[in-house]
């Protein structure tokens, strides 16, 4: 037996959450799938969280999400009387009177106590568990309490501020103990406060991210390099810890290195090495600002060769709503760049895009040759005035000109 679980469910404790080794964690549930078939119940809730996705583990864990498994997985765990897996359960709004008359536990709190005493001799992950259950409150249906048990309804917030607190010494054992995990929530304790009940300090926010980039936590060297480049604007530091989490395997940390060389900032600017760091990251397929810096780059010829194919290719696959995505892809489309002219497409793109100089630019062309739409050559103009800082605008105007009789007609 080990020293919290069994033998095997301590090990994938470990590998799966004390450190950010995808081979590691990739053993660790095929151990906790040969544990599960045996009859071990915390084994059955441990691999329920691979199957749940990303905010139960890290960012690129090597598990498919599959929320069918995963409830099958946690039904068997509390129906083998899982403390573990009782509370999981019930922070994921899973606990359902069907799987409650399963477990064989007279009450929530049996198992909430259960893991608590796992929690105080040392277990970073039930420390992380007990934390969450003040965090969010779950304790108010563990002890099954209510507000009609108070005087007043500020005698009620209080209480509830104070559980909310009890997060904190909680939070820091268990991200002290190796759970890095548990760093989220305790950051987004001080970043955000918690509803009326807890002021934001996010000046506490920072030791957190520093504790956790100096731990070698791939996630907090990532997000404390994030707040030196773009709050404290502290480049030189913040390439440091990006480039140590790019190469721990935080993709997105390529993105901020990326950021750094194209800007010139701490180092001399390397537009074809910022493209490459962008690339990195989006090759993940879940970095839109990424897709969006490369589809740029290919479009405008920055550190590489123009390649408009390679540019829709990229900001295709950028889903925030941002100018750029439309207007270039606009712009595409309209024109048959890269692509087959679509000038419906290219135009719709350009309506729904910000007001830029990229935006005038194809609707001056748009309307200028007629492509789509009536052509209205004085139309198109005004446009491509508007536009006169884009070259391709300013060539564009070369071949207009005004009429003795003042109308505008093609040279």
């Amino acid at each position: 037996m080990g020293k919290y679980f069994s033998d095997v469910v301590d090990k994938a404790i470990e590998d799966l959450y004390y450190c950010c080794d995808n081979d590691k964690a990739k053993a660790a549930a095929d151990a906790l799938f040969l544990a599960a078939k045996e009859g071990d119940g915390d084994a059955c809730y441990f691999l329920s969280r691979c199957f749940s996705g990303s905010c139960y583990s890290w960012e690129y864990h090597p598990f498919e999400e599959n929320e069918a498994a995963a409830y099958a997985m946690l039904h068997q765990s509390i129906s083998l009387g899982s403390a573990v897996g009782v509370l999981g359960a019930l922070r994921m709004d899973m606990l359902t009177p069907e799987l409650k008359e399963a477990m064989p536990f007279d009450s929530v709190e049996e198992a909430w106590k259960e893991i608590l005493e796992k929690a105080e001799k040392g277990c970073a992950f039930c420390q992380y568990m007990i934390g969450n259950t003040y965090y969010f409150l779950d304790i108010i249906e563990i002890q099954d309490r209510k507000e009609s048990e108070f005087a007043d309804r500020k005698a009620w917030d209080d209480w509830r501020r104070q559980q909310m607190e009890q997060s904190i010494p909680w939070f820091e054992k268990a991200f002290s103990g190796g759970m890095i995990l548990a760093g989220r929530n305790y950051s987004h304790y001080y970043e955000y406060g918690r509803g009326n009940l807890i002021p934001p300090e996010p000046e506490k926010e920072i030791p957190i991210l520093r504790q956790g980039a100096e731990r070698g936590y791939p996630e907090w060297m990532h997000a404390y390099a994030n707040h030196l480049a773009y709050t404290e604007k502290n480049h030189k530091e913040a390439l440091t810890w990006a480039l140590k989490a790019a190469e721990a395997g935080h993709l997105w940390s390529w993105h901020i290195v990326g950021d750094i060389y194209w800007d010139g900032k701490a180092v001399k600017r390397d537009l074809a090495y910022a493209l490459e760091c962008y690339e990195k990251t989006a090759a993940y397929g879940n970095d839109s600002y990424a897709c969006r810096q490369i589809g740029v780059m290919y479009f405008h010829g920055y550190g590489t060769a123009v390649d408009y194919a390679r540019a829709i290719q990229y900001l295709e696959r950028d889903r925030e709503p941002e100018y750029y995505r439309h207007d270039l892809l606009g712009i595409c489309y309209l024109l048959g760049y890269g692509c087959q002219q679509d000038s419906a497409r290219g135009k719709a793109l350009l309506e729904k895009s910000k007001n830029s100089i990229y935006k005038n630019y194809g609707l001056g062309m748009m309307y200028a040759e007629g492509i789509g739409v009536q052509e209205n050559i004085e139309k198109g103009v005004e446009y491509l005035k508007a536009a006169i800082e884009y070259p391709p605008a300013k060539e564009a105007l070369t071949h207009y000109k005004k009429s003795w009789f003042g109308v505008w007609r093609r040279k």
